[in-house]
């Protein structure tokens, strides 16, 4: 899937994909590694860490209304 990597800063950066998908990853120094955010038109819909020694399951953000 073709995307637009957009650089925030030498840490940061979104992943552009079409349609209003995006993602936003931010990382640290270390073994801590990185987390992604995944938003589609706008919603955040889940988060997932991302480490050089693992990777998570996604994450779904739920919604709660009152």
């Amino acid at each position: 899937m073709k995307f637009k990597k957009i650089e925030i800063d030498k840490n940061s950066y979104i992943k552009y994909f079409e349609n209003g998908i995006f993602e936003i990853h931010t990382s640290v120094s270390g073994p801590l590694g990185a987390e992604v955010y995944f938003f589609e038109r706008g919603l955040l819909k889940g988060r997932q860490r991302r480490s050089y020694s693992f990777v998570t399951q996604i994450y779904k953000v739920r919604y709660v209304t009152d």
